[in-house]
């Protein structure tokens, strides 16, 4: 497209970078050190390029490098001063630490979470609800630890796991953790309360099951809502009425105590290794298992499904004071997650990774990551409504393009008007031949494009 015929000077991936803060990313480079052993591709540079990548979904090194060759003459407004090699980008995702990557993300959360809220509240609880969960992103080799059991073939694919946490008013991450598929989810509970401020609500499906955790939840004022699993052993100790009001969908509501119990292992002390019969070690450390175990007092609800005849459907919690309708709504709302990984794995190159080692598929999750948070920021602040499958495909198809992304983005068919009226010859009082009767000079307020476009626009 014609840079002359628009009001925009750069194209719109240098509009969508300009909402990172040269300054700050590089301070965050200093503190990860993640340009240490660099000569040229510094970490500003290689995060624009990741970002390039991403939005332009390019499936590999080669298609990345081609795409570069073809936007030589928007380099100055990439951020870039130089044409980057794909073996050049390929050292870096495999040499730069991951960490550096992650922080520029929780940086830009941080600047921009205040716009990210939309208006989907939950009624009924007094603080925030949180939503969590874990994604699978399989691999094409070896890299992480796979799922499941080996291939007939003895071969097994490897697989990435992003265990999430979300606010629910948001589509962001509020902090997120990469391991290998094999990694349990419940990894991510020990200690999450102190990442939630007091009164807040978390909901996370059956996957995560452990009492221990729960009871930390309860003694550091955070509420949690999840799905009982089947032959979970609970002793009733209340049973409460249930209100008029939900009688038809609240089957039972009781208070119950869950009994928990678990081995650790810690290394001997100095006395116990005095009262040790036989030889002690060479290493002089020897590790014992005890078991340790608790209790935890919580709520258990039972109501029926949207359909009775495919019966009922249990949870826990530990709210011992909201209405039980209120809190089987906010588990209803854990489904949100869900979507937001459709979402990730539907506009981002998932599938196709730009390095075939671990520390290249950390950044490419986390420049994805990055990519959604800018497309969000960039939807808050566009005045008409778009769905976000349809922005990120405005954006890939006109990522090189000079148009002014929020002028299309608000009237996209303002964009076109602009076009045709720079290309019409002028109206010298004459009849110009055209295609298009209607469009006869390059005053068009009376035809019936333009009330058509100002009828849109309003």
């Amino acid at each position: 497209m014609d840079k002359g015929t628009t009001n925009s000077g750069i194209p719109v991936f240098g509009e969508i970078i300009k909402l990172l803060n040269k300054q700050e990313i590089n301070n965050i480079a200093a503190q990860t050190k993640a340009n240490r052993y660099t000569k040229r591709l510094d970490a500003y540079q290689h995060l624009v390029i990741m970002l390039y990548a991403s939005l332009g979904m390019f499936e590999s090194l080669r298609d990345l490098e081609l795409g570069f060759l073809s936007a030589a003459t928007r380099m100055n407004h990439f951020g870039l001063d130089y044409m980057v090699r794909r073996s050049t980008l390929s050292d870096a995702n495999a040499r730069r630490t991951p960490e550096f990557f992650e922080a520029v993300y929780y940086a830009l959360y941080e600047r921009f979470k205040g716009i990210l809220a939309d208006s989907r509240p939950v009624t009924g609880i007094k603080g925030s609800l949180f939503i969590m969960d874990s994604t699978t992103i399989s691999l094409f080799s070896q890299v992480f630890r796979g799922t499941g059991r080996n291939a007939i073939n003895g071969q097994k694919k490897g697989g990435a796991k992003a265990h999430t946490v979300i606010k629910a008013d948001e589509d962001a991450a509020v902090f997120m953790n990469i391991t290998d598929a094999a990694t349990s989810d419940q990894s991510l509970l020990k200690g999450l309360f102190r990442r939630l401020p007091n009164g807040s609500y978390i909901t996370f499906d059956m996957g995560y099951v452990n009492y221990e955790a729960w009871q930390e939840f309860s003694d550091n004022d955070v509420f949690y809502v999840t799905r009982e699993k089947k032959r979970t052993k609970a002793a009733v100790l209340e049973t409460h009425g249930i209100p008029e009001e939900e009688q038809d969908t609240i089957v039972s509501d009781e208070i119950v105590e869950l009994k928990w119990r678990r081995r650790i292992k810690r290394p001997m002390t100095a006395e116990e290794l005095s009262h040790r019969r036989g030889r002690r070690p060479k290493s002089g450390i020897v590790m014992i298992t005890e078991s340790k175990s608790g209790t935890h007092k919580c709520r258990r609800i039972t109501k029926w499904k949207d359909n009775r005849e495919e019966g009922t459907i249990t949870f826990i919690t530990n709210d011992f004071t909201t209405s039980a309708s209120v809190l089987c709504e906010v588990y209803r709302r854990r489904w949100q997650i869900e979507t937001l990984f459709k979402r990730l794995k539907q506009n981002f190159p998932l599938k196709y990774f730009l390095g075939d080692n671990q520390n290249a598929i950390k950044i490419q999750i986390w420049v994805s990551m990055i990519a959604w948070l800018l497309m969000l920021v960039v939807k808050r602040q566009v005045k008409r409504k778009w769905s976000l499958s349809n922005l990120m495909t405005a954006v890939h198809i006109l990522l090189n393009s000079y148009v002014g992304l929020y002028d299309f983005l608000n009237l996209p068919e303002g964009q076109w008007i602009k076009i045709i009226e720079s290309r019409l010859p002028p109206d010298d009082g004459q009849q110009q031949p055209t295609l298009f009767p209607e469009m006869r000079g390059p005053n068009l307020e009376n035809n019936k494009t333009r009330s058509y476009l100002q009828t849109v626009s309003s």
